[in-house]
């Protein structure tokens, strides 16, 4: 999968070469979040504490098989973006080009926004690219996510390795090459 580049969401560069974040408001965006229904959370998995700050996972909402889901508005708060580029980010994720990505959800009285592991995770390398994020995090984000994805196959009865096949399946195309 090809890293997803942070000017796909919200990045722009300003004239003097610094990172300069454009307001979606300014787009003629409007938050179609408060058109549509909050969903109930998917099962939760796990959560850990970076710096005080926590990295949520989730159950796959579908049901079908996937891999666990992460609470993408948890990132922005443990990268290195101002208060103000951390509801940009928050307002792209929601309204932008790829909210079909994204699912909003409620969770212990918050408000949260999931997404498969497989594009947090690019998401990370993105932040990590632009240095928005340090590589401890990084590493941080794959232990977790392991330890979600053992928590999610404990309560598979059978752990049925065709499962985890269809799991990569929900979002790459492996199929072959037709010779």
């Amino acid at each position: 999968m090809k890293t997803i580049r942070l000017e796909m969401f919200f990045y722009a560069w300003s004239h003097d070469g610094h990172p300069a974040f454009r307001d979606p408001a300014a787009s003629g965006w409007h938050d179609r979040e408060k058109d549509s229904m909050l969903q109930p959370a998917p099962a939760f998995l796990h959560a850990a504490d970076f710096r005080n700050l926590p990295l949520r996972f989730f159950a796959p909402p579908s049901g079908r098989p996937d891999l666990p889901w992460v609470a993408i508005s948890d990132l922005p708060a443990l990268s290195r973006l101002t208060r103000h580029q951390q509801q940009v980010t928050l307002t792209m994720f929601r309204n932008g080009d790829f909210q079909a990505l994204f699912r909003t959800v409620t969770h212990d009285d918050d408000i949260l926004k999931v997404c498969p592991v497989l594009y947090a995770r690019e998401i990370c390398y993105a932040f990590q690219d632009e240095g928005l994020i340090d590589a401890d995090l990084n590493d941080f984000f794959i232990r977790t996510n392991k330890t979600a994805f053992r928590k999610q196959q404990e309560s598979m009865p059978d752990r049925d390795p065709a499962w985890f096949f269809q799991a990569m399946g929900a979002h790459a195309d492996f199929s072959w090459p037709q010779t």
